[in-house]
C-alpha cells in the first residue's frame, strides 16, 4: 500500500514537472484547428490597421483608444503567470491603472519597428533571448495557438478549477481563429497580443503577459 502510494506520488511530481517545464519554456501550444490564410490586399490592410492602432494606444497608455478595440460583448483575455502555472482573466474593459496582475504594471517603450507578416519569433529560456526581433504577425493557414484551452486544462488538473459554460464560450470566441502578434524590439521590451475579426470588424482579443518570461 505504501509502495503504491509512493509510486503515485512520484508520477504526480513528474507530471507537475512536465507542466512546469512547458510553462518555463514559454512554448505556444498548438491545436489542430485550421484557419484561412489572409493574403488579399484589403484583408492585410484591415488587420494591419487594428494591430498598429493597438500598439500605438498601448505604448501611449491611452485607455480610451485601447477600449475602442475591445469587443463590446466578448471583452478581452489577459494571460499572466502568478506562480509556476499560467492563468488568465477575462475583462470587459482595459485600464492601465489596474494591471493584471496588480504586481506587474503595464510598461511602455520606444518602438521603431515596422509591421511584417512572417513566422513569429520564439523566446528561448536557455539563453533568455528571442530567436529574432521585430514586429510581426503570422497570417498563414497554420495551426493556431490555443493558450487559453491549455491553461484551463492545467488549472483543472492541478488546481481543480472548474469553468462554467459562459466562460468556455467566451474563451472560444476570443481565441479560436485569432492571429498572434509579437512586437519585440529587444529582449526586455515586448508586447504580445491576438486580433480577430467579428462580422467584418477587427478587435484585440487577448493580451499575453506570460510568454517571453521564464521565471516561475
Amino acid at each position: 500500500m505504501i509502495k503504491n502510494y509512493g509510486l503515485a506520488l512520484i508520477a504526480f511530481i513528474v507530471l507537475l514537472g512536465s507542466c512546469n517545464n512547458s510553462q518555463k519554456s514559454a512554448s505556444a501550444q498548438q491545436d489542430t484547428v485550421k484557419r484561412a490564410t489572409l493574403n488579399k490586399p484589403e484583408e492585410i490592410q484591415q488587420i494591419s490597421e487594428v494591430i498598429t492602432r493597438f500598439v500605438r494606444a498601448y505604448l501611449s497608455q491611452d485607455n480610451e483608444k485601447i477600449n475602442a478595440l475591445i469587443h463590446p460583448e466578448h471583452g478581452m483575455a489577459i494571460i499572466y503567470r502568478p506562480g509556476v502555472m499560467d492563468d488568465f482573466k477575462l475583462v470587459d474593459t482595459f485600464d492601465f491603472k489596474s494591471p493584471v496582475p496588480e504586481s506587474y504594471p503595464y510598461s511602455t517603450f520606444q518602438n521603431d519597428k515596422m509591421l511584417t507578416f512572417e513566422s513569429l519569433p520564439e523566446f528561448k529560456c536557455e539563453t533568455d533571448k528571442w530567436t529574432k526581433y521585430g514586429f510581426s504577425s503570422d497570417t498563414t493557414a497554420k495551426s493556431v495557438t490555443h493558450l487559453l484551452d491549455t491553461i484551463m486544462k492545467y488549472q483543472g488538473e492541478f488546481n481543480e478549477v472548474k469553468y462554467d459554460d459562459k466562460t468556455l464560450s467566451r474563451v472560444s470566441a476570443l481565441e479560436d481563429g485569432s492571429y498572434r502578434v509579437i512586437l519585440n524590439p529587444t529582449d526586455e521590451h515586448f508586447l504580445i497580443f491576438h486580433v480577430k475579426q467579428f462580422e467584418g470588424s477587427w478587435y484585440v482579443t487577448l493580451l499575453d503577459r506570460s510568454y517571453g518570461n521564464c521565471d516561475a
